[in-house]
């Protein structure tokens, strides 16, 4: 699946997935705040699957087109 293109000078999608990943506290949940289009869904979906320690707790349109993506950052199992 193709990353959704970002307006110039914006960080890409990739970037924004790996840093909630690094910086959500572990126990913590977190929102993914996005486009609410298919393509923008369906990706942050697949991209957040990547992660292991990354669950999502729930996900909805919360306003005229935006959604969000709600996360949850698992314990280490190490």
């Amino acid at each position: 699946m193709n990353e959704p293109p970002c307006p110039p000078g914006r960080k890409p999608h990739h970037e924004r997935v790996r840093d909630i990943e690094a910086m959500l506290p572990e126990g913590q949940t977190g929102g993914v705040v996005i486009d609410n289009t298919p393509e923008h869904r369906e990706w942050y979906l697949a991209e957040i699957a990547k992660y292991p320690r990354l669950q999502v707790t729930g996900k909805g349109e919360i306003g005229p087109g935006v959604y969000v993506i709600k996360v949850l950052k698992l314990p280490n199992p190490n």
